[in-house]
């Protein structure tokens, strides 16, 4: 019951935020301030950050300079979720149905993987255009909402300095520079497949830096291959064999590799 209460509250503020930035004389908040102006005691500030955090990830407001917030579209902010091609463009989808599909130069994508929840500006429409002349629905990405994975399956390499992992998906081309492995059951030597978590990263001019979480082993040993493409898909890693339609099924919590991995055909 307490867990519902909760959930409630929580709830009843995320209203009482929205509510606020809908307002015609709303002007942009920071945390102390919108603290005060939700009239909420000084101890529910930890609370306040949960409940915007949670909304921002959803999209439904927007943190600007100075970590104040709005409702996204008054900034011409744009929810959704990016995917890329292979030349590294980004193509949003937003949250909104309503919206067009916005196109990404690759120089605009900042930190952003393929298939990652991000906030976007949608470019201001050219000057000179025709009023009637459609604009070309383009942007760029400024925040990153939510990570769609965190761990990325690749091959390891060995720079003078530094250990560097080559992800498998061509749609990442950022190296990931890694430290030495530790922990991670079995030695990891130059040309391994590895799986890497991905730490924060903040900018695209900077390679991205991670931590080798478990070493696949070489690409040419039995069933690595097969191993590595269902660590990059997310897949389950057991599979029953029988089932009435033939297609795999999960089995929970079993770990191994699925029947076939060991034989190529």
């Amino acid at each position: 019951m307490i867990a519902v209460k909760v959930r409630s509250g929580f709830q009843f503020m995320n209203d009482q935020i929205l509510r606020l930035l809908e307002r015609k004389d709303y002007v942009p908040l920071n945390v102390p301030e919108l603290l005060r102006q939700l009239r909420l005691a000084a101890n529910r500030q930890q609370e306040l950050q949960s409940a915007l955090r949670e909304l921002e990830q959803a999209g439904r407001v927007a943190r600007i300079k100075g970590n104040r917030y709005i409702q996204p579209r008054e900034a011409d902010l744009i929810p959704g979720r990016i995917r890329m091609n292979l030349q590294g463009k980004g193509f949003l989808q937003p949250d909104d149905t309503g919206l067009k599909e916005i196109a990404i130069p690759e120089s605009a994508t900042g930190t952003a993987l393929h298939e990652d929840r991000v906030l976007v500006r949608r470019d201001v429409r050219p000057k000179g255009l025709r009023p009637d002349a459609p604009a070309p629905a383009a942007g760029a990405v400024v925040r990153i909402l939510e990570r769609r994975r965190t761990q990325i399956v690749g091959t390891l390499q060995r720079g003078r300095r530094f250990l560097y992992v080559i992800p498998d998906d061509p749609r990442i081309p950022h190296d990931i520079y890694v430290p030495e492995p530790r922990d991670v059951g079995r030695p990891a030597h130059e040309g391994d497949k590895v799986v890497v978590e991905l730490r924060e990263w903040e900018s695209r001019h900077t390679n991205p830096e991670g931590e080798i979480i478990e070493v696949l082993g070489s690409p040419d040993a039995e069933g690595v291959d097969m191993l590595s493409v269902l660590r990059q898909y997310d897949l389950p890693l057991h599979f029953e064999r029988s089932r009435h339609d033939g297609s795999p099924a999960r089995r929970g919590g079993a770990r191994g590799l699925p029947p076939s991995a060991g034989h190529h055909h």
